[in-house]
């Protein structure tokens, strides 16, 4: 449309839609906008936008596009009440799959996080050993099974019984916080192309069902706002209609998925971050999280090359380079990465299994950027020797894993709980570090690691950890922290700084 439809020039052909006749514009009028058309049968008339239609002017037109996901999640929501009946939902979108929603939903241990009124939930098991009794891995969870709730008031303990249970689709439990009303919750779960609907509906009645209401919009209709919070989310962008965006065959697709799969899994993540194509990086992300989760196995990557594939190598068979990137030494290695870190590539940084030299790279990088010491020399990749690949690596429990990344994120570095890759127990962690900030729990203590080799700028051969501690309490001592403060054992740390404060008041 060249000009508004209140400045169409004077004389322009016009055919009213109605009857179909022709004519003239003879004069606009405004506030509402009218037009004085001259019929081809000589009579003139007033006809509004809608009723005209204009030579070389097209009316645009409107209509209400609702997006597919609320904004910042938040649903729709409602709260009635009728006598001796209330009833409440609310509804939240979750940028996650239906598989990690219905674990966080199905965690009763984890309620009293983000489940308004519940200062702690066990589980109501028939066992002998005191332990169970406050565990919910012997919970059977079907209907029929029971578990305890503590109000955040000085109530006691209230029965609480699982009624539905239809995997990842419906979770429905009695419950109940005071001794005068007693609710039924369901959480219904509806899957989109986006992520997940969750339908929180409660419902009750009695004589004093209106308390249920009590706190509905400052606490009991953000459960579900505080649950996504805690929950983990994944980039869920896969079109409907898979030929948008894309010219490749399934074939073609399959074979892409495959060797980004692999490749991702060999610690490549480059070509699934490089790839365009959002049906094959999508498809690539949900194959990686159920090969993870032990759903599937690893695919083989065709021997065939369809036409118009991307042409890298099958990352089932690894390159040359990764082979011998991954027999390098341990100082060769940290070297490596320091330099692809600066040249701003941190991927093999970030995709070190070993954390020991990750912490020293990261302790180097930190050093670089301060001036203390210099970058070092990019080591030959193809003279890296194949004999010393990570020997001495201490290998990490799953528990010290969890209390590392929770204390490190305690201190303001998330990273480590990030990097979690069990979805679950990533947002356990989270979860942990909601209560520590609330101050309902306590940090897990800090595994003891005080070993020579988990600590960065440690030399084996040049050095002892007794020399090691001498040389940094000797540099603390000068006024010179900052290799302390870049350990990463918190023990050793701990240790240092006490030798230093304990030398300066004998001084």
């Amino acid at each position: 449309m060249a000009n508004p439809l209140n400045q169409i020039e004077l004389g322009t052909s016009c055919i009213v839609k109605e009857s179909g006749q022709e004519g003239t514009l003879q004069r606009i009028f405004h506030y509402p906008t009218k037009y004085l058309v001259k019929t081809n049968d000589g009579e003139f008339q007033y006809y509004s936008t809608h009723e005209i239609s204009f030579d070389g002017y097209e009316r645009s037109k409107t209509s209400l596009k609702v997006p597919d996901v609320p904004f910042d999640g938040v649903g729709s929501s409602f709260a009635v009440w009728v006598p001796f009946e209330a009833e409440t939902q609310i509804e939240h979108h979750f940028l996650s799959s239906k598989e990690i929603v219905w674990e966080m939903i199905t965690s009763l241990e984890m309620y009293n996080t983000w489940f308004s009124g519940i200062q702690r939930a066990i589980a109501d098991v028939d066992t002998d050993r005191y332990v169970h009794k406050f565990s919910f891995d012997k919970l059977n969870l079907k209907p029929g099974s029971f578990f305890k709730s503590r109000p955040a008031t000085l109530a006691p303990w209230f029965r609480c019984r699982i009624v539905t249970v239809e995997k990842e689709k419906e979770f429905g439990f009695d419950f109940q916080m005071t001794p005068f009303y007693s609710e039924y919750v369901s959480f219904t779960l509806e899957e989109s192309k986006n992520g997940v609907f969750v339908t929180c509906n409660r419902y009750s009645k009695g004589l004093f069902s209106f308390l249920a209401l009590v706190g509905w919009n400052k606490t009991k209709s953000k459960i579900l706002q505080r649950l996504a919070d805690i929950t983990p989310t994944i980039e869920i962008n896969l079109d409907d209609n898979e030929s948008e965006g894309s010219k490749d065959s399934p074939e073609q697709r399959a074979y892409n998925v495959a060797v980004i799969v692999n490749k991702a899994l060999d610690g490549d993540l480059d070509p699934i971050n490089n790839t365009t194509d959002v049906i094959t990086r999508g498809k690539a992300k949900a194959m990686l999280i159920k090969i993870k989760r032990g759903l599937i196995e690893r695919p083989d990557v065709p021997s065939e090359v369809p036409s118009g594939a991307t042409k890298s190598a099958p990352a089932s068979t690894p390159t040359k380079k990764s082979d011998e990137v991954s027999s390098m030494s341990k100082e060769d290695l940290v070297a490596f990465v320091v330099n692809k870190a600066l040249d701003g590539d941190s991927d093999p940084l970030n995709a070190l299994d070993d954390k020991v030299s990750r912490g020293k790279a990261k302790a180097m990088l930190v050093k670089i950027k301060k001036g203390i010491v210099e970058r070092p020399p990019m080591p030959e990749v193809s003279s890296a020797p194949q004999s010393n690949s990570s020997t001495n690596t201490p290998e990490l429990t799953p528990e010290q894993i969890f209390a590392i990344a929770v204390n490190k994120a305690v201190e303001g570095d998330m990273e480590a709980v990030n990097a979690i890759d069990d979805k679950v127990t990533r947002g356990k962690a989270k979860a942990l570090l909601v209560k520590i900030k609330r101050g309902a729990a306590e940090a897990p203590p800090m595994p003891d690691l005080s070993v020579s080799n988990d600590e960065p700028g440690v030399s084996e051969e040049s050095e002892t950890e007794e020399q090691f501690m001498e040389r940094l309490i000797a540099e603390g001592l000068k006024g010179n922290m900052e290799e302390i403060n870049s350990l990463d054992n918190k023990v050793l740390r701990g240790k240092i700084k006490a030798a230093i404060v304990k030398a300066k008041r004998n001084a």
